[in-house]
């Protein structure tokens, strides 16, 4: 009995395929048509593959809205550019269901013809998962940050009560004159340890590799952004949040971003007085994003701007309570 190997190897990578669901897929270029489309597709989209092979513009229905100016870019880009392209898109199943693909996609030839091959998987769970995880790491940034404001004036208060005291004893009494300076160093240990803890928490964080990921950063500034207005007792400031629109997508490393934005809102509440307005303007202005974070502060002194932005700048300085900034 004569083995057609080539239907064997076909058939066992198929099925592995279909078990794991992973999605392949071979798009000729020259008759706009789909040549192959592994089973895996049923998996994915609920769909039977077969009438996409004859029609694939019945896949556009099947792309959420908002994300298909970005596949239609993103496919101009790899014919013209013929550079492989790796995405993140949404799809909407027939049962009204979102899910989120990861996709995978080149051109080879075969033939002197030209064909979109490549693979899409789905990432659904796992993209709940990270929303999830970005969703508590916003929280705890906030809560760090008010959680900072919130210790350090009592420690504050402390100081300036010790000071207070130090000027009305007349006497020289050792006992007391021992006892205010450990208040006083205990006060300043305590304020100092909270605001170490938040910086090196940062610096920490900042050294682990960029991990881009296509994002609605309009959602994720949102969603920080209400998480000071909630805080506004402890923190009295007004917090405003303006965008060109939502949503903005944008590649970036999303923990690693927030981060960014959270140290300069915490440098603006430390310049800021109370009651003062501290805004994060958002703006579209394709093929870059533009972020203003301002606020009605004391600003920064000519002086100091040159060096602002060095590693180890000599910008820093008391904010309006006296707690230390980092720039």
């Amino acid at each position: 009995m004569k083995i057609n190997h080539d239907a064997l190897l076909i058939a066992n990578f198929q099925a592995t395929t279909t078990q794991f669901g992973q999605l392949y897929f071979s798009y000729n270029l020259a008759e706009d048509q789909f040549s192959y489309i592994s089973p895996a597709f049923w998996e994915l989209c609920q769909e039977s593959p077969e009438r996409f092979l004859v029609e694939p513009d019945l896949l556009l229905p099947l792309i959420y809205p908002e994300d298909k100016t970005y596949m239609a870019q993103e496919y101009q880009k790899l014919r013209q550019l013929r550079t492989p392209v790796q995405l993140e898109f949404r799809i909407i199943a027939p049962n009204q269901t979102i899910k989120w693909l990861s996709l995978n996609a080149h051109i080879v030839q075969h033939e002197e013809q030209d064909y979109i091959s490549g693979w899409a998987y789905d990432t659904t769970s796992s993209k709940a998962n990270i929303t999830t995880l970005q969703k508590f790491n916003a929280k705890k940034d906030s809560t760090l940050e008010i959680l900072s404001h919130d210790l350090a004036s009592p420690f504050a208060n402390i100081q300036g009560l010790v000071r207070a005291l130090e000027d009305q004893i007349k006497a020289g009494n050792l006992d007391v004159d021992q006892i205010m300076s450990m208040l006083k160093a205990d006060a300043k240990r305590g304020s100092d340890l909270i605001r170490d803890f938040v910086n090196n928490e940062f610096l920490e964080s900042s050294q682990i590799n960029l991990n881009k990921e296509r994002v609605d950063i309009a959602r994720a500034i949102a969603d920080m952004m209400n998480n000071y207005k909630t805080g506004t007792t402890l923190i009295p400031k007004n917090f405003a949040f303006i965008p060109s629109q939502i949503p903005i997508f944008m590649q970036v490393d999303e923990l690693k971003f927030m981060q960014v934005l959270n140290n300069l809102i915490s440098n603006a509440i430390k310049f800021t007085p109370d009651k003062g307005t501290i805004s994060l303007v958002l703006e579209d202005r394709d093929p870059y994003i533009l972020i203003t974070v301002a606020d009605n502060g004391i600003g920064i002194p000519e002086s100091l701007q040159a060096t602002l932005f060095d590693k180890f700048t000599k910008a820093r300085r008391p904010g309006l309570r006296e707690k230390k900034a980092w720039a």
